[in-house]
């Protein structure tokens, strides 16, 4: 592929996110707020666009190549888990702290990396981010949550791991792949219809999370860029060797690379203010890695 497709696509996710800030700017938003359409992307768009994607013929070498993808992706949270612990351990308070390790390991795969992978390389990037998705999540929701919940209920974790529809959509997909199954002509239609409106429903999303984005001297501190460099270029680049050492290339590689390279979940601010963390710094290093990936992805891509 080459990179001037890739700038485009950024350059309409740009559009797509300008278009979001003033949505939300104008009250288009008053009755119908910004977790209302993050529940409609968790929910309902996403898992249909997943199942979608694992609709293709069955290929042992597709099969053999999504293995060496979860392989790279556990190595690759392993890394990023230890990296952060050493570099943060003397950061005093311990609420920006998990802030600061949460926003580093943890990118807007979801909102920000399957809408990309989906514009440029269609359902059978899809087809292999719907992997990297499937294990963020189980990271998410086990690692993530105990950074702010110390005393995280086991019980709770794993429900939310259990009822998360991204999970099970990979399930149905892979049962729908390995068995070679074709779906009926009316639901195949249905499934592409909604997997239509994920990229811009995605970045509306997100739009209308950075009209929160506040900046002072306090927040835009060393600790802070240091977590932008990890999430947003050193990480990234982590998983470049990963992929090379396991052999994966083609658009597994490319699909996989562009979800790691992805900007700072979102729900390091959801996050933050449920578990009240460092929300002040949690929202800017949202605002800033979110901005700073139109000109890192394409710098990421450079180096594949």
């Amino acid at each position: 592929m080459n990179i001037s497709i890739l700038l485009t696509q950024i350059g309409i996710i740009a559009a797509l996110i300008i278009t979001g800030i003033a949505i939300k700017r104008e009250g288009f938003l008053s009755g119908f707020n910004v977790s209302n359409l993050t529940n409609i992307l968790l929910y309902v768009v996403s898992p249909c666009l997943i199942i979608n994607s694992f609709e293709m013929p069955f290929s042992t070498k597709y099969l053999n190549e999504l293995l060496m993808i979860v392989i790279a992706l556990v190595v690759f949270y392993v890394i990023e888990i230890t990296v952060t612990d050493v570099l943060f351990h003397r950061v005093t308070s311990p609420k920006t702290q998990r802030v600061l390790k949460f926003a580093s390991i943890y990118s807007n795969a979801g909102f920000m990396g399957l809408p990309l992978v989906q514009a440029l390389f269609g359902s059978k990037g899809v087809f292999f981010a719907s992997v990297s998705l499937a294990i963020y999540n189980i990271f998410n929701w086990t690692h993530g949550i105990s950074l702010f919940q110390k005393q995280a209920n086991r019980r709770d974790t794993l429900m939310k791991l259990v009822k998360n529809p991204n999970l099970w959509a990979v399930v149905v997909g892979l049962m729908i792949f390995i068995g070679n199954l074709t779906l009926p002509q009316p639901v195949n239609e249905f499934l592409k219809d909604i997997s239509a409106i994920n990229t811009p429903l995605a970045m509306f999303v997100v739009g209308a999370s950075l009209i929160e984005v506040r900046f002072s001297k306090q927040t835009l501190n060393a600790s802070l860029w240091l977590s932008l460099a990890l999430r947003n270029l050193f990480f990234p680049v982590v998983m470049i060797i990963l992929l090379k050492l396991l052999g994966v290339t083609g658009i597994g590689a490319l699909a996989t690379i562009l979800m790691a390279a992805c900007p700072t979940a979102s729900l390091v601010v959801l996050f933050s203010v449920q578990y009240k963390s460092d929300t002040a710094q949690a929202i800017p290093l949202f605002g800033i890695s979110t901005l700073g990936c139109l000109i890192t992805l394409p710098l990421i891509y450079a180096l594949i």
